[in-house]
């Protein structure tokens, strides 16, 4: 029940179309996600994440993401992201550089992104892959990310996506999630709903 009533509470809030990933923004496009994510069986309380991402031209995007969880924060990074390789094709290529702080460190996290559209089914449909290192200021110490993605449009003009979340802390257990979405349009806005 917690976990419905916090899913209909952040579906209210989410606004923008929900298309993180290598695809360049034009200027002034852009969209936000929040995400909570509540576990009672580990120990681990709550988990609060915010995604923010705005085109400022020429395919560049300007972003912010923020991790925190009831005791530390996770991860506040603000990165800037430029597609680079031919462009008009359907697999697009970016790479980003960011700074901030992860695990309670100074950071410089850098990525490389990959994606491809396509069609499913007769709909559009998409799938990529981000991936991220960040390196921490003292003693080398770092973590990776990986997330794959895979998504389509349906044929009222919906979304749905399925994203798996890979990371590899250097000072704990790597670990492996799986995050549902569905993305409905409300008007010219599309609304997105993480699982």
């Amino acid at each position: 029940m917690l976990r419905a009533a916090l899913l209909i509470l952040l579906c209210s809030l989410w606004t923008g179309p929900a298309s993180p990933g290598p695809w360049p923004l034009a200027r002034g496009e852009g969209h936000l996600s929040l995400g909570l994510e509540a576990d009672p069986t580990d120990g681990r309380g709550l988990y609060a994440t915010l995604y923010a991402e705005k085109g400022i031209g020429e395919g560049r995007v300007l972003g912010l993401d923020l991790g925190h969880s009831e005791d530390s924060l996770d991860k506040a990074v603000l990165f800037m992201r430029r597609p680079f390789g031919p462009e008009g094709r359907n697999t697009v290529h970016a790479w980003e550089i960011g700074i901030g702080a992860v695990d309670d460190e100074a950071a410089l996290r850098a990525g490389l992104s990959t994606g491809r559209g396509f069609t499913l089914a007769g709909h559009p449909a998409w799938m990529s892959i981000e991936t991220r290192a960040a390196l921490y200021d003292t003693d080398g110490a770092g973590r990776i990310e990986t997330d794959l993605t895979l998504g389509a449009a349906t044929g009222r003009g919906h979304k749905w996506m399925v994203q798996i979340q890979m990371a590899a802390p250097s000072d704990r257990s790597a670990y492996v999630k799986i995050a549902p979405a569905w993305v409905f349009r409300a008007g010219e806005a599309a609304t997105s709903c993480w699982g």
